[in-house]
């Protein structure tokens, strides 16, 4: 056993550790054992010196790209992640052996199952006939409805005021081939309104000429005006939380850009569809309107993908109502959607079916002239007429 003087032990660096830290009255002399042939004792306490590191780095890792490069570079993994997904469409992999047992225990099939409800059957020749056999009955809108109203009559399920609603289908194949458009939302007017749980709205119109200003307000518009509307609301004059929806003529649209920053996301703008030169029209659709969502469904289990598929379902009114003010609420709503439509040939709306959201879950299949259902009227054409009128 030996002793040691710490002001001659190298711990590990360059430079020792300098003799004043270790002066004999701080740090007591102890017996250890030997360690190595270079130091043979050391002492009981070894203080700890803290070490100072810093990072050199030999490349700016810190640093991002230019945003010209960012933007550039994001585009091209967009494209490349739309050209995966449209070739796994193409050519989809197998369905793995226990996805395919557990579709088959859950009852959805081996083969995942097509959105659309596929219609190969023929059209009756018969009265009488079995649906096992035979396509689904097309039904004009006012049998549609009288034939829920008699399940729901107060003699059977007795829900007499039930809402109804229409479940359309779409075919959103786009012009080009392989190119599909996107899920969108727009608002119907309801020119016949009925109680469906929802508050008025409030609406304010910007216009220059007075007439349009006046069919504004007998529309239903709360303010209508011109460009001294638009100095009261710069000065701060009208709260534009008490109103729901602003609105403006084509003619003076221009003149609205210093309510940007007032209005923000109720600045009127044709692509939300809240200017136009008809005011009576648009402050009807706004009011007492709905805004009808057209939905592409994702991939779901159990379902083939169709990206050319699209549903909606809407409020056309009440069980209670003249079956003729529900059939317009219908043909306003096919009509404002099909504004929509792609330019192209072939069909858009596909199907439409009425329902009652209840314990009946039938669904009525109609026909309308607004439903581009080529099968019924190929059908039509090889009826005679006084079978067809008739």
């Amino acid at each position: 056993m030996f002793c040691v003087n710490m002001s001659r032990l190298y711990l590990g660096y360059k430079s020792t550790i300098p003799r004043a830290m270790f002066h004999h009255s701080t740090f007591p002399r102890v017996v250890l054992p030997i360690v190595s042939s270079e130091v043979s004792v050391l002492p009981s306490f070894i203080p700890f010196v803290p070490l100072q590191y810093k990072h050199l780095h030999t490349s700016a890792v810190l640093e991002r790209a230019r945003q010209s490069t960012r933007i550039r570079k994001r585009k091209v993994a967009l494209a490349n992640k739309k050209k995966k997904e449209e070739r796994i469409r193409k050519n989809p992999p197998p369905i793995p052996k226990k996805v395919q047992l557990m579709l088959i225990a859950k009852g959805l099939g081996k083969e995942p199952a097509p959105w659309r409800h596929p219609d190969s059957r023929p059209f009756p020749e018969d009265d009488v006939w079995s649906e096992m056999w035979c396509t689904w009955p097309r039904m004009s809108v006012k049998d549609s409805l009288e034939s829920l109203s008699e399940h729901y009559h107060p003699t059977m399920l007795n829900r007499p005021e039930e809402m109804v609603w229409a479940k359309l289908e779409f075919n959103l194949q786009a012009p080009k081939k392989e190119k599909f458009m996107d899920g969108y939302s727009k608002m119907v007017p309801v020119y016949n309104p009925f109680e469906r749980g929802v508050a008025e709205k409030t609406i304010m119109v910007f216009a220059k000429d007075p007439e349009a200003v006046q069919a504004a307000e007998a529309a239903g518009a709360l303010k209508a005006g011109g460009l001294e509307l638009v100095d009261d609301l710069a000065k701060g004059k009208i709260d534009v939380s008490d109103i729901d929806h602003f609105l403006a003529h084509e003619d003076i649209i221009k003149d609205l850009k210093p309510l940007i920053g007032i209005l923000r996301d109720k600045m009127p703008s044709k692509p939300q569809g809240s200017v136009s030169s008809d005011l009576p029209k648009l402050v009807k659709t706004f009011a007492h309107g709905m805004s009808v969502s057209v939905i592409k469904p994702g991939p779901t289990l159990g379902y083939a993908e169709d990206p050319s598929y699209a549903y909606a379902e809407l409020q056309i009114g009440r069980l209670n109502m003249d079956p003729e003010l529900v059939e317009s609420n219908l043909t306003t709503a096919l009509t404002t959607l099909r504004e929509q439509a792609p330019k192209r040939s072939g069909s858009y709306i596909t199907r439409c079916q009425l329902y009652v959201e209840g314990p009946l879950k039938t669904k009525f299949d109609i026909h309308h002239p607004l439903i581009d259902d080529e099968k019924y009227v190929i059908h039509l054409a090889t009826i005679p007429e006084e079978a067809s009128s008739g």
